[in-house]
């Protein structure tokens, strides 16, 4: 065989394993491109819960200022669409419909809130779906409740579901006890990835300082799949100050993480400073990080 016969040779098989070395750089490409989506550690995996429970919290804390202006409102207020001047949480893209009944002392009212498409509340936060929200006063028992269901609403890009159910105690000096249960909790982030959480909690809203305790306990699953629950160990403070500056979630206070067979992992969510930063602390070592709740 002559050397430029040999070369040919050379070529056509270089030809017919090119396309083979191509699908193996892309498989190894793939690959490493999947590892570096996924949680890769334990203090990875705890981040991503941190995450996850500050963006429940953010969307159900929207969920109920919502809930307890449409309660608030009269019959005169619940026939067409709310005017932007008559409320601070709802506006003019917001259509009100209402229900009222009174039987043997319970009085239930009903109000349906339908969100055109691209409503903004305050800070530029976008609504579109339906709320409905039962409001029950049983005189009987000297109890109120507000309970908030779904249908195709989204927070922010964000779909939720569930039911709120809120029972609260007669007010104090301006100080409302509110214990809540979410039942059937549900996001669906703008990715398609879903986070899962029911819990029951205590609120304590102080209206004139407009500052809001948490207490209570939860489980879910967060959008990575991972079982958990959490333990607020130090009530959780909310301020309707932050809230202003675009910060939903809380900013002081103390949260546990539990997951089966590993270790538990501490969440601090600060001084009060209006700010997205909490210490996570895992087998004894901390690091601060900055928890993103407007993205995936």
């Amino acid at each position: 065989m002559t050397d430029k016969s040999r070369d040919n040779m050379k070529y056509i098989k270089l030809r017919r394993l090119l396309p083979v070395c191509l699908v193996i750089a892309l498989i190894g490409f793939t690959a490493c491109t999947k590892e570096s989506d996924e949680v890769t550690s334990d203090a990875d995996e705890a981040e991503s819960i941190a995450t996850d429970e500050a963006i429940i919290d953010d969307l159900f804390e929207d969920v109920d200022f919502i809930s307890d202006e449409a309660a608030s409102y009269e019959e005169e207020n619940e026939e067409g669409r709310v005017e932007a001047d008559d409320s601070a949480l709802l506006a003019d893209c917001v259509g009100l419909r209402g229900e009222r009944r009174l039987e043997e002392g319970i009085y239930t009212k009903i109000i349906t809130l339908d969100f055109q498409e691209g409503c903004q509340g305050p800070n530029g936060r976008e609504r579109q779906g339906t709320m409905m929200i039962t409001r029950i006063a049983n005189s009987n028992e000297s109890t109120y409740s507000v309970s908030t269901t779904f249908e195709n609403f989204y927070l922010d890009g964000r779909k939720i579901e569930g039911t709120r159910t809120r029972v609260y105690t007669t007010p104090k000096l301006g100080v409302h006890q509110v214990d809540i249960t979410l039942t059937g909790g549900k996001v669906t982030l703008e990715d398609g990835r879903i986070i899962q959480r029911e819990g029951t909690f205590t609120k304590t809203w102080n209206r004139k300082s407009g500052e809001i305790s948490v207490e209570g306990s939860a489980s879910g699953v967060n959008r990575n799949g991972v079982a958990y629950s959490t333990t607020i160990t130090s009530p959780l403070l909310y301020k309707q100050d932050c809230f202003s500056e675009g910060v939903f979630m809380a900013v002081q206070g103390n949260r546990t993480i539990s997951r089966t067979n590993k270790a538990d992992a501490t969440i601090a969510y600060g001084e009060g400073e209006c700010d997205k930063t909490v210490a996570l602390t895992l087998n004894g070592e901390s690091h601060t990080i900055e928890l993103t709740l407007t993205k995936n």
